[in-house]
């Protein structure tokens, strides 16, 4: 995609244009880029990224915006054509982008397309944006971008071209699928009425308060958990290799660089033919840290806690 069809937005002024513009569209691509998400307490949206095409020249290349979410500007305006507008937006793992969309901007994005969803639907095992748009788009994502610092500015042409990419090919994604008549109808649920509700909780492992270094609240103390499959996978992976990966290497790498003991417990726990999406890996290390079982060191590297690690050592037992 060439440079020349990204924007990046960031006064309220162009902000204004762009909703215009879009509104207009017969639909959206949405994507986001988030800042500390494994810290639901310091969690940001850093950039909010809208790919869609003129209406009046549908044939043309899809158009980008990349809002600068950080840059000051009021995002209240994007409540009209992601909330109100009845066009459907597209979205690759909705579970992940709209619901940190709700968080933090309180739009409940609606209707959506979860293009992650319509291709699990459909049968296919590889389900992530990397596996669906090298299958079905024959383009090859980089995700180097992908780990680089969100927070930053001015934001370089690397990640202005990554951010975009997305959404774009997200955008493409939805078209192909709505051609083959996929559907991904994906809604979002209810906010939980309390922090312990938020939490994909199981019963069976107690993880006392002093075990898990988690807040003194009364969710904390009674939290339990069991973890299987890919938490099961992220836990055995920073206890095993402690203080390797941040936590935006981790969500990257699981789901491209199966070698070694990384590929080993990955393939051990979700199977050699699983794919991870990168959102649903941020979901689950974001869960592990909340639940006090992964934590972050001085030098911004995952760490086991005493809790996860024990854990992990009588799940090997």
């Amino acid at each position: 995609m060439s440079s020349q069809h990204i924007q990046l937005i960031s006064d309220q002024a162009a902000l204004e244009a762009l909703i215009s513009e879009a509104s207009q569209a017969p639909a959206l691509a949405l994507d986001i880029e988030t800042i500390n998400w494994w810290d639901r307490e310091n969690e940001r949206i850093a950039l909010v990224q809208l790919a869609f095409r003129d209406d009046e020249r549908p044939d043309a290349e899809p158009r980008v915006a990349v809002i600068d979410a950080l840059a000051g500007v009021d995002l209240e305006p994007l409540r009209a054509p992601l909330e109100l507008s009845a066009r459907p937006k597209a979205i690759h793992n909705a579970s992940y982008d709209a619901v940190r969309l709700s968080r933090h901007l309180r739009i409940r994005t609606s209707p959506i397309h979860d293009t992650m969803l319509a291709a699990r639907r459909s049968g296919e095992r590889k389900c992530s944006l990397q596996a669906q748009v090298e299958a079905h788009l024959g383009l090859r994502l980089d995700k180097t971008s992908q780990r680089s610092d969100w927070s930053r500015r001015p934001l370089d042409a690397e990640q202005l071209q990554y951010a975009a990419l997305d959404a774009s090919c997200t955008l493409r994604l939805y078209e192909r699928q709505i051609a083959r008549g996929l559907r991904g109808d994906y809604e979002l649920r209810e906010p939980p009425t309390s922090k312990q509700e938020s939490l994909p909780l199981m019963a069976s492992i107690r993880l006392p308060l002093h075990e898990t270094g988690a807040a003194a609240t009364p969710e904390a103390a009674h939290t339990e958990a069991e973890l299987s499959g890919l938490p099961l996978a992220l836990l055995g992976i920073v206890a095993e290799l402690n203080g390797r990966y941040s936590p935006e290497h981790l969500a990257v790498s699981v789901g491209s660089e199966r070698v070694g003991l990384v590929g080993w417990i990955i393939d051990r726990m979700i199977g050699t033919e699983a794919d991870v999406d990168e959102g649903s890996a941020r979901l689950e290390i974001a869960a592990l840290c909340e639940r006090g079982l992964l934590r972050l060191s001085l030098t911004r590297r995952l760490e086991a806690t005493p809790a996860g690690s024990s854990l992990w050592q009588r799940h090997k037992a």
